[in-house]
């Protein structure tokens, strides 16, 4: 026996969710079945696509949350319901994130909209390029296989993001951690002994000078040293929020070395991911690569370049070999898709090889990266205590 979580249609056509105990998921189903409902999905309670916290315990995210919806939404349909019925099922469902957003999508699909018009209203929550494949599948009549499609997309590049996340989140709590330490050691430890070795002498020899001077400077001026950093912190917080400042910051770290391979991965993981996508549904290529180039947080000027390029009539390998953005195996891939009209299946193969390699390579960076600075700052603190321990024995033996 465990905790399955359920979402189905009643014998109303109400749609419901919740977590029960049962056996497995089939017998859930079974006994789902038996009483008039539609099963739409099962899983496990304590599995991933349950949760809806974030490692804070707050409610998940706007872009996990509309991963969600795309998912419900494209299993509504799934199961025969017009698209109106199915945004006012879910509107009745709390959803964490969106608010009214489910509301404004029915009453502009009843009001004679679109689906992709109503989401191109709401452009911070639905991307120009699911406003466009959106768009085509409605045309073509597609829109649950495209909205399953686009919610498996945004769940795989999510998880990997998480993964990264979860990689530094250990080494950036040793680097806050050895700050407090040797803020603590300056600020409250040093001064005790500061005025002793000053009074022999001690206190402007080598290393013993350097963290004296630090812990004046610290306790002397620390308000005004707090005062700078609470405004450089939340002048950064305001630039960061700007997806222009971003972009180039985000650019410049990718840059440095160590940095420069996991960017290229995940830039070579995104743009794979994306083309797959809007080729898959029907996108044409030119149209894909605007799409990708104005994506949310900045217009990527390489992708931009591409997709002129091809519209120029050049193919799309030479336009990316031009650019020298993609590794050379992701555009030998890309150029055997082109070859045998596989483009779409063989840019989501490129897109999660580069997943795959992302992955990896952030957990061994964590592996490595951890223990060295748990080193590093055994070292730091270890050095200082030691020379001020040796500073006061000197000091004891001129006085015997």
């Amino acid at each position: 026996m465990g905790r399955h979580r359920f979402k189905a249609l009643d014998a109303d056509g109400q749609f419901v969710s919740g977590e029960v105990e049962a056996a497995d998921a089939r017998a859930l189903a079974e006994r789902l079945t038996a009483s008039g409902h539609v099963v739409l999905e099962i899983g496990d309670a304590g599995s991933a696509a349950g949760r809806r916290r974030s490692w804070f315990g707050r409610v998940g995210a706007r872009p996990a949350a509309v991963t969600v919806f795309l998912r419900d939404l494209a299993m509504v349909l799934r199961a025969g319901v017009p698209l109106d019925a199915a945004l006012r099922l879910l509107a009745g469902e709390r959803r964490s994130g969106l608010g009214g957003v489910v509301e404004d999508l029915f009453r502009s699909v009843t009001g004679g909209a679109g689906l992709a018009e109503a989401m191109g209203a709401h452009p911070d929550l639905f991307g120009a390029d699911l406003v466009t494949m959106v768009r085509v599948a409605e045309t073509a009549g597609t829109l649950d296989r495209v909205l399953e499609t686009v919610a498996a997309s945004r769940a795989r590049a999510e998880e990997t993001r998480e993964t990264i996340a979860s990689s530094l989140r250990y080494p950036i709590f040793l680097l806050v951690a050895a700050t407090g330490v040797l803020m603590f050691f300056l600020t409250a430890v040093v001064p005790q002994f500061a005025g002793v070795l000053e009074d022999y002498g001690s206190a402007k020899e080598g290393i013993v000078g350097v963290v004296i001077a630090a812990s004046k400077l610290f306790t002397e001026q620390g308000r005004v040293i707090g005062a700078v950093a609470l405004a450089v912190a939340l002048g950064m917080f305001l630039l960061l929020r700007r997806p222009a400042t971003r972009r180039r910051l985000i650019d410049a770290l990718a840059r440095l070395p160590g940095i420069a391979e996991l960017a290229t991965m995940r830039r070579t993981a995104v743009f794979c991911d994306g083309l797959a996508t809007l080729l898959a549904n029907g996108v044409p290529l030119s149209d894909a690569l605007g799409v990708l180039a104005d994506r949310p947080g900045g217009r990527d000027e390489m992708v931009a370049r591409v997709a002129e390029g091809v519209r120029r009539g050049r193919r799309l390998v030479e336009a990316l070999a031009g650019e020298a953005r993609l590794p050379a195996l992701a555009i030998d891939m890309l150029r055997i898709g082109e070859e045998t009209s596989e483009l779409p299946a063989v840019a989501r193969r490129v897109a999660d090889f580069y997943d795959a390699r992302l992955t990896a390579r952030a957990r061994r960076l964590a592996a490595i990266v951890g223990p060295t600075a748990i080193v590093l700052i055994a070292v730091l603190i270890g050095g200082l205590i030691v020379s001020i321990l040796t500073a006061l024995l000197s000091i004891d033996r001129l006085v015997l």
